[in-house]
């Protein structure tokens, strides 16, 4: 994950080229930037919780499965925050239940979870997950702050037995919005940002111990097109799912945002001083330096480039 990338300017150079029967002299400087990979991955998980008068029973499974998903976040050796929304747009995306945003640090972290969990059944259907979701990352009341951290990956998980119906905060298609939003999650700081999806099965629907689902279409695509983890909500026992989500959740950092783009083949990539000669790339769509395999934990990432004074 990027700690303040340091930006070094080093001094004019030039370049001639023999062009149209001329000497042209193209000024070039040399940039060095340097990053340090997290001593352990940070994530943010958002669930956005169904609150219609059916989920009474699913959320409380999924409340019991809370143990193992915390358990599952633990042995991985994340740095993990964990917030809790309702699918119902007049909780304006607010992070419910007390603490709100949770850490490792909180002693009675599962029961808690658990309880955060249970979101209440009150809210009159169809919900609008996406929608719910959307103002919870945008957080524009400030209810949120301090749960989107600009070092950690996000993992936003939707459980609902029926379909997202969203559509007055994303727009017409709201399930490429919040993809759209996705993406920019994850190009902001080079971490991934995914969904996750337990909800009725596409496209038929399921029938479980607590009832019957409705096809969870629009979350299930959102958390497919992004990697996430898609899973039935008429499983009974979501231990094994929450657990799956868990682990899905653990990204060390691949890419590092470049402010700068470099001359094409003039970057040399050192981790620890050492130089590196394969497995990266420079993306020219980001800018960005991105690895094939992670640098380990706390290493010293530097890229010198150069790039056109013009």
């Amino acid at each position: 994950m990027i700690l303040a990338p340091a930006l070094l300017w080093l001094p004019l150079g030039c370049i001639d080229y023999f062009v149209d029967g001329k000497n042209t002299t193209i000024s070039t400087q040399t940039v060095t930037e340097t990053f340090t990979q997290a001593p352990v991955p940070g994530v943010d998980v958002l669930f956005v919780i169904d609150s219609t008068g059916s989920m009474a029973e699913e959320q409380a499974g999924f409340g019991a499965a809370a143990g193992g998903f915390v358990a599952s976040l633990d042995a991985l050796g994340l740095d993990y925050q964990i917030g809790v929304t309702s699918m119902d747009v007049a909780d304006e995306g607010a992070l419910l239940g007390v603490p709100w945003i949770l850490t490792p640090d909180d002693e009675g972290l599962a029961a808690d979870l658990a309880k955060n969990l249970a979101v209440g059944t009150g809210s009159t259907p169809p919900s609008a997950g996406l929608d719910a979701a959307a103002l919870a990352l945008t957080d524009p009341l400030g209810f949120n702050i301090g749960f989107r951290r600009p070092d950690a990956s996000l993992q936003v998980v939707f459980v609902s037995d029926a379909d997202d119906d969203s559509g007055p905060v994303l727009g017409a298609d709201p399930v490429s919005a919040f993809e759209a939003m996705l993406s920019t999650e994850a190009s902001g700081n080079g971490l991934t940002a995914r969904a996750s999806a337990v909800v009725g099965d596409v496209p038929g629907g399921c029938t479980g111990t607590s009832g019957t689902a409705l096809p969870g279409t629009r979350y299930a695509k959102v958390a497919a097109d992004s990697g996430g983890t898609v899973a039935s909500i008429c499983a009974g026992d979501f231990s094994s799912i929450a657990a799956a989500i868990g682990a899905g959740s653990a990204d060390w950092q691949l890419s590092f945002p470049l402010q700068a783009d470099p001359i094409a083949g003039s970057a040399k990539v050192y981790v620890n001083t050492v130089l590196v000669e394969s497995g990266w790339v420079i993306d020219d769509a980001g800018p960005a330096l991105v690895f094939q395999t992670a640098p380990p934990p706390d290493a010293l990432i530097s890229v010198t480039y150069q790039l056109s004074a013009g």
